[in-house]
């Protein structure tokens, strides 16, 4: 949608959501079980995101006359095998690279909890953001977990990584993400439409500035397409919730995965990994991606209060 300002609509605000899921699971696919052949209808990761950034779309396209800035609406191919739609995108940009000044990323917005707990990833990554997130969310119920960094396990990593401001929003995890039991008979419609307004604001926020966002580095940048590149996995359903900066804490242990192997249990809060620190995710998925497969590798946990050491083969 093109805006309407004489300078500004040179300006761009893309909202991005990936339409890819895992087809019908099975070994290599990225389901949470292999040894299933089901189809992974991907309700809430991400058929919530494209069905919330198409109704943008469409609400935005009736007050098209109004925007000072341009709008990308962009759904991603092959995130699932590594943010590769959104990497092709960012170095092949329909517009000037440059002229993009945010991007708002929609990734699994479908299950809002009861505590109303909304998490935006990149709050780090201008100056204004937190400003300006608590400021839409004003007149709104959501507790907001913010989380800096500008690197994640989503699209908006490849923006990111061009120097580009951030938000990554998601209405958190579930012991449904990745496998065939994600339908949409467990989606929080209601909620969804709650997120849709609050980013609506958000982008109209974005949209009337009258400069742009300023870029803050807030986290590394430096990986091909700006997501580290696993080659190694847990076996773990991390806390995306927490706002603590103390360690990661598991939620769920995958069976017969390297971390049910060695031991680990749903309540641990990693602190450590091969013997390096982790406070957060971030910094958990930034540990993890150094490893290999074959791996024997420390890990430190804290469980009921007392500090545990786990030896895990990856």
């Amino acid at each position: 949608l093109r805006g309407n300002d004489p300078i500004l609509r040179n300006e761009y605000i893309v909202i991005g959501a990936h339409k890819d899921h895992l087809g019908m699971g099975g070994p290599g696919s990225g389901s949470r079980v292999p040894d299933t052949l089901a189809v992974h209808n991907g309700a809430d990761d991400n058929a919530s995101g494209v069905s919330l950034l198409l109704e943008l779309a469409e609400k935005f396209a009736a007050h098209r006359n109004e925007l000072k800035r341009s709008i990308l609406f962009v759904a991603f191919g092959a995130e699932e095998m590594g943010i590769l739609g959104s990497t092709y995108f960012t170095n092949h940009p329909p517009v000037d690279i440059h002229a993009i000044k945010a991007m708002i990323n929609l990734d699994m917005v479908g299950r809002l909890r009861d505590d109303h707990s909304l998490q935006i990833g990149g709050t780090g990554t201008s100056a204004e953001a937190e400003t300006l997130l608590k400021e839409v969310n004003r007149d709104t119920v959501f507790r907001l977990v913010m989380s800096p960094e500008g690197i994640g396990p989503s699209d908006h990593a490849a923006f990111y990584s061009r120097n580009i401001p951030v938000f990554f929003l998601t209405t958190g995890a579930h012991t449904d993400y990745h496998t065939p039991y994600d339908d949409a008979d467990k989606l929080n419609y209601d909620g969804m439409v709650k997120v849709g307004n609050y980013v609506y604001a958000l982008t109209w926020a974005l949209d009337t500035l009258p400069k742009g966002l300023t870029f803050k580095e807030s986290g590394p940048s430096g990986q091909q397409g700006g997501r580290p590149r696993f080659r190694v996995t847990l076996g773990i359903m991390p806390d995306f919730t927490s706002t603590d900066n103390n360690g990661l804490r598991v939620d769920f242990v995958t069976r017969d995965k390297p971390a049910w192997r060695g031991g680990m249990k749903k309540g641990d809060i990693i602190t450590a990994l091969d013997g390096k620190p982790v406070h957060n995710i971030e910094e958990y998925m930034y540990r993890l991606s150094k490893l290999s497969a074959g791996q024997l590798v420390e890990v430190e946990v804290m469980r009921d209060g007392k500090r545990e050491h786990l030896f895990i083969q990856l």
